[in-house]
């Protein structure tokens, strides 16, 4: 990465710290509460409706075997130690060489207040940078690693992990397909045509070559991408479901590109270095899914690597929804449950305790160990930090 694109990355990204703590108790206004209450009280609402017992559920959970349930567990942290790993090889190129388990520390308790805070907006990624401006070393210049390095790693970290979903989009399509397949033929009995799924197979892979084609053109020619994108959303904007976001998205569009045309030749500089990183963060979406498979196994529901691809690309949808509701708690779970139901044809009791669970081992739990590992670190971030960096 040249001084220059440094510098512009560092522009937009000056830290100001003060001396308060960033507090969790503050985070977790009223207005949050009140949406963890309503969520709760959803998922109480679907149970009583569903003719759930609670005790028969909790009976499924606590009959899981631990034999494979804790490998299960334990595969979430592999998944987040590969993306540490990522990101540690992209932190290299700017000579900042940091111990593993000080960058997996960092990620670990960036990842559970990410999921923990989603109110506070993109909390993951500005808990890293604020914590990494504070703890990692510039070894080539032997001092403190700037705003802007760190912001360019992240970025080039998410980066990767969009690049790494490329191959392995058509998989998840094709499976979210086969998925609702089984659920439509265990309703109605007739399965999809074949004319039907051949043609959103082929529609499914020309977006991911629109991708790949969108992704080379920013990397090429970052202004011909911007007007591209600005005439998209321009055409958008007279829709009426869609037409305040894609307005909205026309500003700061062209930023965006930019930084990403930034992150393209800081990786293309590294071709090596990168192509580790696009591996390891490959392999992080895979371990999510053993994790996946493994806890729902420990009860004995036998679900497959492909459906267990489609119902978390399922759940991360549902993660996306701007409500601010830490973790969707609630809703994903209900969202979970009815998936595993229809597609896999459970029964209720069953197809809730798989969600919860799966929700306590892979999330909640993993929001614990972040902040006890936050909490035993030196470091800390405060609310001033967070609010003074522009990702």
């Amino acid at each position: 990465m040249t001084s220059s694109e440094v510098d512009f990355v560092e522009t937009s990204s000056e830290l100001v710290t003060e001396e308060t703590e960033i507090s969790l108790r503050k985070a977790f206004d009223k207005k949050t509460l009140l949406l963890l209450s309503f969520a709760a009280l959803v998922l109480l609402i679907y149970l009583y409706l569903g003719n759930v017992s609670i005790f028969r559920m909790l009976e499924i959970m606590f009959s899981a075997d631990l034999i494979i349930l804790v490998p299960g567990t334990l595969f979430t942290f592999i998944a987040i130690l590969f993306d540490t790993l990522a990101w540690k090889i992209l932190l290299g190129i700017s000579s900042i060489r940091p111990s593993t388990p000080a960058v997996y520390r960092i990620q670990l308790a960036s990842f559970s207040y990410g999921l923990l805070i989603p109110s506070a907006g993109a909390i993951e990624s500005l808990m890293r940078i604020a914590l990494g401006t504070k703890e990692f070393i510039n070894e080539k210049e032997e001092r403190n690693a700037t705003s802007g390095e760190i912001l360019s790693s992240v970025v080039a970290h998410k980066l990767c992990g969009l690049i790494a979903f490329i191959p392995i989009s058509i998989f998840v399509a094709v499976a979210m397909l086969m998925y609702f397949s089984d659920i439509i033929e265990n309703r109605t009995g007739q399965p999809l045509s074949n004319d039907v799924a051949v043609t959103l197979v082929i529609i499914i892979s020309l977006l991911s070559l629109i991708v790949i084609i969108f992704f080379i053109l920013v990397s090429k020619s970052p202004i011909i991408a911007k007007k591209i994108v600005i005439f998209v959303l321009k055409a958008l904007s007279s829709f009426p479901l869609v037409g305040k976001f894609a307005k909205d998205a026309i500003e700061p569009s062209g930023k965006i590109i930019d930084d990403f045309s930034i992150q393209f030749k800081y990786l293309a500089h590294n071709k090596l270095l990168s192509l580790l990183a696009l591996i390891l963060a490959f392999l992080s979406q895979v371990a999510h899914w053993v994790a996946i498979y493994l806890i729902l196994h420990a009860i004995g529901i036998q679900i497959l690597l492909d459906q267990v691809a489609a119902i978390n690309f399922l759940g991360g949808t549902i993660d996306a929804i701007p409500v601010g509701i830490p973790g969707m708690a609630g809703l994903k779970e209900i969202t979970l449950t009815v998936f595993l139901e229809m597609g896999l044809n459970l029964g209720t009791e069953t197809s809730a305790a798989g969600a919860i669970l799966v929700q306590l081992m892979k999330f909640y739990f993993i929001i614990i160990a972040g902040i006890l590992v936050y909490i035993a670190g030196k470091t800390r971030v405060t609310s001033k930090d967070l609010e003074n960096i522009t990702v």
